[in-house]
């Protein structure tokens, strides 16, 4: 019956510290996504940000009119 206990015990510190391991790779893969998340969307920003350079040179009311309605609603 003892044998069985310890078995039990380290079975049950097994998962234990197989959750926390989980939970860890959670937490990385979390911020890996944020990171990534971020990325894109500062580079979305400035790729809005040539378009509407690149519209008011070329003087395309229109096209300029889309781009910062898109940028305005991305940077809100």
């Amino acid at each position: 019956m003892m044998n069985n206990d310890h078995s039990s015990q380290q079975n049950t510190k097994a998962l234990v510290l197989y959750k926390e391991q989980q939970a860890k790779v959670s937490v990385v893969e979390m911020y890996a996504q944020m990171i990534l998340d971020e990325m894109e969307f500062k580079q979305k920003v400035k790729q809005l940000q040539a378009d509407i350079d690149e519209s008011l040179d070329s003087r395309d009311e229109a096209r300029f009119m889309k781009l910062t309605e898109e940028y305005n609603a991305l940077v809100r």
